[in-house]
């Protein structure tokens, strides 16, 4: 970033997640940040005539609904699952498509009565509360499925899936692995991994799998955001760009990519389009995040004023958004930096807007740093 002026604060604002307690990062350590770009979910009827692995074993007459069968118990006994049940299984498939999700939850439990080791059964019933955004129940049905068959890719896909919700990254990078073991091709499983990674703030781990879902699936808006977030993060921004230009031309006007591009543009001095880029981002929604990251672009190309009032135009919207906050502290503080340390009311924001943002956020070593080291 350029210079603002002799003994001035640079603030470098970083990249989502990449240093979560840097002044001006958006993200926190409290969460991660999940690919908001789902895979289309495509329910696949089973064919009858083909053979599908069932596990025999477990309680004869027991139902999912009171105890599961015990996940750490290898069924080896594996046989044919009857027509009836095949057939069964493709009607509350269907039901969930359908979005009839208590009707598929309520045959897939039928069927768990009659063969407590039906593994597709497990898989629909984790389908159904996925769907539903029921992760917590949707992560055992898809845990035992697992165990039953390790080698099931759409179990080890939906579980990794659930995992990654839940926040269990590293557990869902092993099941995307496992996933990847049965079909190196799974451009889903691929995006998954990559994003499990970038939220694990292991940028450069994420570069692979998100170059291989680009390679196989060139028109993949979802794997083209996730490389370029890689790539920023790991300061390949001209890289960044390209892959977050191509991410919008798929996707649309996606808010999370704009930001990304607002924060790319900046870096490489492209201020006219990081400031047209944030300008867009807020007419699409204008959000805390938006208002911030606007006051970013300004911030960079040296318009402080608007940089600011962008700030404190995200603050108005949420007043714990501490990220703004350590934006107006900057602007305040090199107010009064620039003043030669005479516009005391400069100085006194400055320090309010600080410690507001600790109150919210106390781990941040770098904005504790400048309170020590300025009298504010």
């Amino acid at each position: 970033m350029r210079s603002i002026s002799i003994r001035l604060v640079h603030w470098l604002p970083v990249p989502d997640c990449a240093d979560l307690r840097g002044v001006g990062d958006w993200s926190s350590t409290r969460g991660f940040r999940l690919n908001m770009f789902h895979r289309t979910k495509t329910i696949v009827l089973l064919a009858i005539p083909a053979l599908l692995l069932a596990c025999q074993g477990g309680e004869k007459n027991g139902s999912p609904r009171s105890s599961l069968p015990s996940p750490t118990r290898v069924v080896t006994d594996v046989r044919e699952p009857t027509a009836v049940q095949k057939f069964r299984t493709n009607e509350g498939r269907a039901a969930i498509e359908g979005g009839d999700h208590a009707t598929a939850i309520r045959i897939f439990e039928e069927l768990l009565d009659e063969n407590p080791s039906l593994t597709v059964a497990y898989i629909g019933i984790g389908l159904a509360y996925e769907d539903l955004g029921e992760f917590e129940r949707a992560e055992p049905a898809f845990e035992r499925a697992t165990r039953l068959d390790p080698r099931n890719y759409e179990a080890q896909l939906g579980f990794g899936e659930v995992l990654q919700v839940l926040g269990k990254l590293r557990d869902a990078i092993r099941a995307y692995q496992q996933a990847l073991a049965i079909d190196p091709e799974s451009v889903d499983a691929l995006v998954g991994m990559s994003s499990a990674f970038l939220g694990l703030d292991m940028a450069s781990n994420a570069i692979a799998p998100a170059e291989r879902a680009v390679v196989l699936a060139p028109d993949d808006g979802r794997a083209r955001a996730d490389l370029g977030e890689a790539y920023m993060r790991v300061e390949r921004i001209e890289d960044a760009i390209d892959s977050f230009e191509i991410a919008l031309e798929l996707l649309g006007n996606e808010p999370a990519v704009i930001r990304s591009l607002v924060e790319c543009y900046a870096r490489e001095d492209r201020f006219a389009e990081a400031i047209n880029a944030g300008q867009v981002l807020i007419s699409i929604e204008p959000t805390a995040q938006a208002w911030e990251r606007l006051g970013r672009a300004y911030f960079r190309h040296g318009d402080y004023d608007a940089s600011v009032e962008s700030y404190r135009r995200a603050v108005e919207i949420d007043p714990e958004f501490w990220p703004a906050l350590n934006g107006i502290g900057v602007n305040e503080l090199n107010a009064w930096l620039r003043s030669e340390r005479k516009e005391i009311q400069a100085k006194e924001a400055a320090g309010a807007a600080f410690r507001s943002s600790l109150r919210v956020y106390p781990d941040q070593p770098k904005v504790v740093q400048l309170l020590t080291t300025y009298p504010l």
